[in-house]
């Protein structure tokens, strides 16, 4: 089984796996759907920079929680979809069993957050659907099951680049997207999009970026 990158971090888990089940000591102190949303954002930036693979599940798990709770509130809360997207993804990077559920909420969520906030975190959701359909598994038997779908990968990703044309990463996924749907020409060309933009704060954002870029450009440069 194929891993998956940080961005779902990415950008995608489970109740039904076996991450940590603890609550959250803060729980049942945080009411507002704004101080669940902050507290499940918090719990993602530890998980993401966390060193330790049960250290990253458990505040995963956390963030989650946190969201769940927002999300019963209210469920067109932004950035309690957005954060819960982003949890379950570090969950499916690093706890793969049942990562399919993970997926489907994940893809879930950000199509409620497309219909009302699209432009949210710099087109967060259309950008993680983008990588979700481009690094999705090429196959299942079940054909309920989330696979790779380019051209749905493409099509997000184009969408993500027209309402926040100047955040970089969404022009390198989708020069990545184009270049594996076999557009090269285009491809080409939102690589060097990509290459003219500032990078402030990118490494934090994903870490991954220079030895993707430099890949992409080896294929289209």
């Amino acid at each position: 089984m194929r891993k998956f990158p940080h961005w779902l971090l990415f950008a995608g888990l489970l109740a039904a796996c076996a991450a940590p089940k603890s609550m959250p000591s803060d729980i049942d102190r945080l009411k507002s759907p704004a101080e669940l949303g902050e507290a499940s954002r918090g719990a993602y930036l530890a998980a993401r920079d966390a060193a330790e693979k049960s250290d990253k599940l458990k505040r995963a798990h956390e963030g989650i929680v946190y969201a769940e709770k927002c999300l019963k509130a209210d469920p067109q809360a932004a950035s309690c979809l957005y954060f819960h997207a982003l949890n379950t993804g570090v969950n499916i990077k690093n706890h793969i069993p049942n990562y399919q559920k993970g997926l489907k909420k994940m893809v879930a969520n950000c199509e409620a957050l497309n219909k009302i906030r699209p432009e949210f975190e710099h087109a967060g959701c259309y950008r993680i659907l983008g990588n979700i359909f481009a690094q999705a598994p090429s196959f299942s038997l079940n054909p309920k099951n989330i696979t790779q779908d380019l051209d749905r990968s493409v099509g997000y990703l184009r969408e993500a680049v027209k309402i926040s044309p100047d955040y970089p990463l969404n022009r390198l996924f989708f020069a990545r997207s184009l270049e594996q749907s076999g557009d090269t020409e285009q491809a080409r060309a939102e690589l060097k999009a990509f290459d003219a933009l500032p990078k402030e704060g990118l490494s934090q954002d994903y870490p991954e970026w220079k030895k993707e870029r430099d890949s992409l450009a080896q294929k289209l440069l």
